[in-house]
């Protein structure tokens, strides 16, 4: 999945730590679980109760996805079923239009015709496609927000009836649900993430064509299969709420594992099509980048610079509290928030018995490049630091 910070690359240092520092605990909070690879990793490989917590839900919803279930299922004739409900849903939006699908999905043939295409398919599902829903009722968000912007009208009717048709089965939803959002992560038309859409132009039409010519049931698919093979060897949980929340589970000599945000700008920002489709819920897009409005976006105190140094004390106050190791990853110098991994370091040497400090190359995504840097990700030092009480 597409995500901020993502630590897949990390695991193979940053994996043998956390190991290393979960033998003694009885259960691990991931208070800042983004795209969920730690979770899963720990849930896959300690017998300890993993408590998974975001202040998004997407995040929650791919932890829960795996820390929540401790068997594995086929999900051949699941995907069978979920799908052919789904299909006959985007069947009943066809059967409104003379050629069906095909009058739906844009000519994507010719890319020097790409602003006409755009914005036919903006209109239609502006100003076409409200009125079958009306018909039909139930909840539309991914067409009526993003149809003809970060996905092509059909892509858009695709996810919104998958999401319409998750199965009842509570561990099955989770899986389908988490694949859902990996899909709408990986078919977004937008460069790095879904903060704004590519524009109509000659240099971005084949990044829009490519994109929109994803195929939405293959990614879903291809998501489920993956995920349902992942199971925890003991349940854990998953939860929506802030650091304080998460590591409030737990009990003294327990683990916590902390990646908290880099960035100056909320991350509700550049995620917030995976929190539509999670939540499910319509909304009056914003801005060229269609997002919610502010206040129905989650924020962070860690992506504000008048608050981060703060915030950075509460975490580590809070580990503390709870007499919990602190195994925390954070950029070396120069995040965009104002903090550096020694503002965690000089604070937490006044708190905890130990601190130790290893450090490895990474690499940091730009969101689709800035003023000074275009490439899509950064070089950088991250810190993985350790605070044992």
């Amino acid at each position: 999945m597409k995500y901020m910070g993502h630590k897949g690359k990390m695991l193979p240092v940053l994996g043998d730590i956390l190991l290393h520092y979960a033998d003694g605990a009885g259960k691990i909070a991931d208070p800042f679980c983004g795209s969920a690879t730690v979770s899963w990793f720990l849930a896959e490989n300690t017998d300890k109760e993993i408590v998974a917590g975001d202040i998004q839900s997407f995040a929650v919803a791919r932890a829960k996805a795996v820390v929540e279930r401790t068997e594995s299922f086929d999900p051949d004739r699941m995907i069978e079923s979920w799908f052919a409900r789904a299909t006959s849903l985007v069947g009943q939006i066809a059967s409104h239009f003379p050629n069906n699908l095909r009058s739906i999905e844009p000519n994507l043939t010719d890319p020097k015709q790409i602003k006409q295409v755009v914005t036919q398919s903006r209109n239609f599902c502006r100003d076409v496609l409200p009125a079958v829903f009306d018909d039909l009722g139930g909840a539309w968000p991914i067409s009526k927000a993003y149809g003809g912007y970060y996905y092509s009208p059909v892509q858009s009717l695709v996810f919104d009836a998958l999401r319409q048709c998750l199965p009842s089965d509570t561990n099955k939803r989770k899986v389908a649900l988490a694949a859902l959002v990996e899909a709408v992560s990986r078919a977004a038309a937008a460069p790095g993430h879904t903060a704004q859409p590519f524009q109509p132009t000659a240099s971005s039409a084949k990044y829009i064509i490519e994109a929109w010519t994803r195929n939405s049931w293959s990614l879903v698919k291809n998501a489920v299969e993956e995920i349902s093979t992942r199971t925890a060897l003991v349940k854990g949980k998953g939860s929506v709420g802030d650091f304080r929340k998460t590591i409030a589970h737990l009990n003294e000599g327990d683990l916590v594992f902390a990646d908290p945000p880099y960035s100056g700008v909320h991350y509700s920002r550049f995620y917030h099509a995976l929190e539509t489709v999670t939540r499910g819920i319509e909304f009056e897009p914003e801005g060229r980048g269609r997002y919610p409005s502010i206040d129905k976006r989650p924020s962070s105190e860690f992506s504000k610079k008048t608050t981060a140094k703060q915030a950075a004390k509460q975490l580590l106050d809070a580990c503390l509290t709870k007499r919990a190791t602190l195994i925390l990853t954070f950029p070396t110098v120069g995040a965009s928030n104002g903090l550096g991994s020694n503002d965690f370091v000089e604070y937490g040497r006044t708190l905890f018995s130990d601190v130790h400090v290893e450090e490895v190359e990474s690499d940091f995504s730009t969101l689709g490049g800035n003023k000074k840097h275009r490439e899509a990700r950064q070089a950088c030092n991250e810190s993985i630091i350790c605070f044992v009480p």
